[in-house]
């Protein structure tokens, strides 16, 4: 409702649904990145990181601790690298297209984190003081507003026209 867009950096998958992967590396000098992923069926956030692992430059290094559950050690892409001293904190949230993200901390480990359909998995590395869980800043993009992009269809058209004569 407001113009904006995650700007999605790398699309992996197949399917009806879609979620999305959130890492930000602000706290290591770096900048959000989103992934976008789309499945068929039952997924969790282990399969759409092991997804974005397998086929992309994304790298996550886990430690599983049985019944406890597999964490996060550390998330890099590309030339930008998390600390893995600082931990990395998990938030989920399904906009709903109000502008406004209603975060909640994850509940477990990532194999135990179903995804649904608009669900955004977003990754901060670090804690606030008090060790609860620093929500990601998200990569968006300006998108130009209906009415705008009926103006610039009709330009387009308009100017393929004159080019046909």
């Amino acid at each position: 409702s407001q113009g904006l867009a995650l700007d999605v950096t790398s699309w992996v998958g197949e399917g009806e649904n879609t979620s999305y992967f959130v890492v930000d590396f602000e706290a290591t000098g770096g900048t959000s990145y989103a992934f976008g992923y789309q499945w068929s069926g039952t997924e969790t956030v282990l399969d759409m990181i092991n997804s974005l692992s397998a086929e992309t430059v994304f790298e996550a290094e886990m430690t599983s601790f049985g019944d406890f559950g597999t964490f996060i050690d550390n998330f890099s892409f590309m030339s930008e690298s998390g600390d893995p001293d600082n931990y990395w904190a998990h938030s989920l949230a399904t906009p709903t297209g109000s502008g406004i993200i209603d975060w909640t901390a994850a509940g477990g480990g990532v194999e135990s984190e179903f995804l649904s359909d608009g669900l955004i998995s977003g990754w901060y590395n670090g804690f606030n003081e008090d060790f609860s869980v620093i929500n990601p800043s998200l990569p968006l993009i300006q998108v130009p507003a209906p009415a705008g992009l009926s103006v610039i269809g009709l330009v387009l058209i308009g100017s393929r026209r004159r080019r046909v004569r």
